[in-house]
């Protein structure tokens, strides 16, 4: 096989679909099962992660409830983009955006370190990016950055096609509880939903998906 035939990395293919624009997966509204599951929790000067952000406008939703963000996109350009579009005045220094209240690293999620733990952590569906080979290394370096007092909120896609389709690649709600419980966190369903599965994915077989959050707190 020549290097013109081999398939692109996951940054490759990522930093592909940013630059092409191709970004089905940017909401502008807040994601409603986010909104609802933190409504009546106190966030105020809470610490919050959020990993493989790309540009999401859930960020704003926590800055409005007064915790301090701490978002991870490898891609630069959609970090850039959300200061911008977003009119927040920013610093930066090497890998690091700076606003107020907001923290965006610009760089890869395994070179990311924080040697305290995180309040909350939400993860939209960051999870769903990596293969089911490279999932236990996600796993291994997030159990570094959060602890079993953290409030987790995590959303990932499940379905009847095969394991190696993706990204979003799916994710079993038994898998992600099994390796959270390695943590020491004890995670439960509060959301799922199935829909109607996309064109793309139907040209393969996949009917329906399965989109759930589980947390750590009812």
């Amino acid at each position: 096989m020549s290097d013109n035939t081999l398939p692109p990395t996951p940054k490759e293919f990522w930093s592909d679909v940013w630059k092409e624009g191709v970004i089905r997966f940017h909401q502008k509204d807040y994601n409603q099962a986010m909104v609802h599951f933190f409504r009546d929790i106190d966030l105020k000067n809470k610490t919050v992660l959020i990993p493989l952000a790309g540009k999401t406008n859930d960020i704003l939703f926590f800055l409005e409830k007064g915790a301090h963000v701490t978002a991870i996109e490898f891609y630069e350009g959609a970090v850039m983009a959300f200061f911008n579009e977003n009119n927040i005045p920013f610093t930066k220094k090497d890998h690091t955006y700076s606003g107020q209240n907001i923290t965006f690293y610009a760089g890869d999620f395994f070179d990311y370190k924080n040697h305290i733990p995180f309040d909350v952590m939400y993860d939209r569906a960051s999870q769903v990016v990596f293969n089911q080979e490279n999932r236990p290394a996600y796993y291994a370096h997030m159990s570094t950055l959060i602890d079993k007092h953290t409030i987790l909120f995590l959303g990932a896609i499940d379905h009847q096609g095969p394991h190696d389709y993706g990204p979003p690649f799916k994710i079993s709600p038994e898998e992600v509880m099994s390796a959270y419980k390695n943590m020491g966190i004890f995670l439960e369903m509060v959301s799922s939903q199935m829909n109607a599965a996309s064109e793309k994915m139907q040209a393969v077989g996949i009917e329906e998906v399965q989109t759930y959050f589980l947390s750590n707190i009812q």
